[in-house]
């Protein structure tokens, strides 16, 4: 078997999900489903069972998904070990991203490093902040970031805190927003609860949610077509080469609606150079 084979099996025995373990291995559904069945094949047992609520994993399965995160623990400790044994100039990182940062942030952050770092090889993995913070904690990242009110025992710097944005097609005039067409996409439970609270301090009425999409950069190309505006975490979404327009939202008192940007990983990492020179990389890249 093979190591992607291994990520396979781990992935999906924390999904439970075809789709999402195809997806968060960048492979079409079809083919995580033929190399599964050759994975049973090879090891001569069913490993999994289809249910109504998802992937269901057989004794067999359970033992050899288990066994998978130990030996893909052990070839990521000595792959690190090798290749971070000269000064952290070559090797593979892993990098949890939010959605947003993805798109706005991280490419432009990325481009300085690689040109710093030629050698390095990336794998950034998108997420939701709390699913990254999971899987750093879990030692699946090296490092990530991470948006919001974040609870973690691991070490985090604080990267930046940006105010919310309404983003619009048209003007905008606050006392119109229950009126208008309001375009959701997929967030962190603490930005939902303080948007409502932002919400509720302004009106009376529930917002007039039209559409909701799976993220930030659908909601823009929605509102780009006149749909209706969005919230967003900062106004790095906004482009003044987009004709669009944009408001900073404040609460009832005045204080700004802000959201905190954060750079997050596990203390012991930095004893890898590679990992090192990211982080130090990185912050100072947002100082």
């Amino acid at each position: 078997m093979r190591d992607f084979d291994w990520k396979i099996l781990t992935t999906l025995y924390k999904t439970r999900n075809i789709t999402r373990t195809a997806n968060l291995m960048f492979i079409t559904q079809p083919s995580l489903t033929r190399r599964l069945q050759q994975i049973e094949l090879e090891l001569n047992t069913a490993l999994t069972v289809r249910s109504t609520k998802g992937v269901v994993f057989t004794p067999n399965g359970e033992y050899v998904a288990q066994k998978a995160s130990e030996i893909l623990q052990t070839l990521d400790e000595i792959k690190n070990h090798i290749e971070n044994s000269d000064q952290g100039t070559q090797g593979t990182l892993r990098i949890g991203v939010p959605n947003s940062f993805m798109h706005f942030v991280v490419p432009s952050l990325l481009q300085k490093f690689s040109e710093a770092y030629p050698q390095v090889k990336l794998e950034l993995y998108t997420d939701l902040s709390s699913q990254l913070i999971k899987s750093l904690e879990e030692q699946e990242l090296h490092v990530c970031f991470a948006r919001g009110n974040i609870s973690t025992p691991l070490k985090k710097h604080l990267l930046s805190e940006d105010q919310i944005v309404i983003i619009s097609h048209e003007p905008i005039i606050l006392e119109n927003l229950p009126n208008l067409a309001r375009i959701e996409y997929a967030k962190e439970e603490t930005i939902i609860e303080a948007t409502s609270k932002w919400w509720d301090e302004h009106f009376s009425v529930p917002p007039n949610i039209k559409l909701k999409v799976n993220s930030g950069e659908a909601c823009l190309q929605m509102i780009k077509h006149k749909l209706g505006y969005g919230i967003f975490s900062d106004a790095k979404y906004f482009d003044p080469m987009d004709g669009l327009y944009t408001l900073p939202l404040t609460f009832k008192d005045d204080s700004k609606f802000t959201r905190k940007s954060w750079l997050a990983y596990d203390e012991k990492v930095l004893h890898y150079p590679l990992v090192a020179n990211f982080i130090s990389f990185a912050l100072q890249s947002f100082s």
